[in-house]
């Protein structure tokens, strides 16, 4: 399950926010940023965003009105 800092990021990265600008708003380093994502990645089991995106929400983690 993602910490609600990567569940943050997940929501901001389906917005479709870019890295430095998921930073800045979170007040956090893009490298942190990244960190989330890899960590997302793995646990969601996505090669890429897209993939990301799609499978948070086939758990329940994204609404689907965000696509």
């Amino acid at each position: 399950m993602p910490s609600p800092k990567e569940l943050e990021v997940l929501r901001l990265i389906a917005s479709g926010k870019k890295t430095d600008d998921i930073a800045a708003e979170m007040g956090l380093s893009s490298n942190t940023i990244e960190t989330h994502r890899r960590h997302l990645l793995s646990k969601l089991h996505a090669r890429n965003s897209a993939e990301l995106v799609l499978n948070a929400v086939n758990h329940g983690l994204l609404p689907t009105s965000r696509i």
